[in-house]
Formats: C-alpha cells, structure tokens, sequence
C-alpha cells in the first residue's frame, strides 16, 4: 500500500501547521515547484487528493514540505472528509 501524503505549510507566527492531503501526481509535481514557490511568494492552486483544489499564497508562508499523511489530527482534502460551513 502506497504512503499518503501531507503538503504541510508554516505560516509567520503560527505554532500549527496546514496540512492538506495531496495524491502521489500532486507530490511529484511541487516536489519541483515548491522551493520557487516559497522563494517567489506566488500564489497557486494545490489539488488535494479529494480533487478539491485549495489557493495557496506563498508569500504567507515560511516553510513548506511534503511529508507523510498524519494518523492523527485533521488535515484538510483528505478523501472522506465531509465539509463543513459555507459551501
């Protein structure tokens, strides 16, 4: 079984990351990008591995990896996550 993965996002003066789950084409495809995204501050759109798209502004962001899918917590565009609020 494949591992799932995490594209984790630090942003300037938040102690908790953003976590959103990404399909294995996603992952190889920032793996390219992500260090130009986070150097430049651009904003662009991520697809998370429901085939929700999210909007990421770089430019809020310190760091960002990708890492392995969490067992514990939530993390958004995760397949099965029921949405919540304003839709």
């Amino acid at each position: 079984m494949a591992e799932k993965k995490t594209l984790v996002l630090h942003q300037t003066g938040v102690s908790t990351p953003l976590m959103f789950a990404i399909s294995d084409e996603t992952a190889v495809e920032l793996t390219g990008r992500l260090p130009e995204l986070v150097r430049s501050g651009t904003t662009s759109s991520v697809r998370c591995a429901d085939d929700s798209d999210v909007v990421v502004d770089f430019g809020k962001i310190v760091t960002a990896h990708i890492g392995l899918l969490p067992t514990v917590g939530e993390v958004y565009g995760a397949p099965g996550r029921r949405m919540r609020g304003l839709s």
